[in-house]
């Protein structure tokens, strides 16, 4: 299961809504993207990974991110010094 987990993280680490983890003898990966159709697509190239014997997609309607949270993560990110920020000014 490590070794599925590992080849997970390799593939869809950049889709990755939170780190992947181990419940009951299943890995659980929260994703995201921009696009309902890409993460379909991310389902189905998930369920041809070695070692992986379902995948299912739950799509929610609506998601509440704490708001001290967010602002203290990008706070932290804004300290990064490989991360590049792009403002818009009209």
């Amino acid at each position: 299961m490590k070794l599925t987990l590992e080849v997970l993280k390799n593939e869809f680490s950049e889709n990755f809504l939170q780190k992947p983890f181990i419940a009951k003898n299943q890995i659980l990966l929260f994703m995201y993207s921009d696009d309902i159709f890409k993460l379909d697509n991310l389902t189905q190239q998930a369920r041809k990974i070695p070692g992986v014997k379902t995948a299912d997609l739950f799509i929610p309607r609506k998601i509440a991110f704490p708001q001290e949270w967010i602002k203290d993560v990008v706070a932290e990110a804004k300290k990064s010094p490989t991360l590049h920020l792009m403002y818009q000014t009209n």
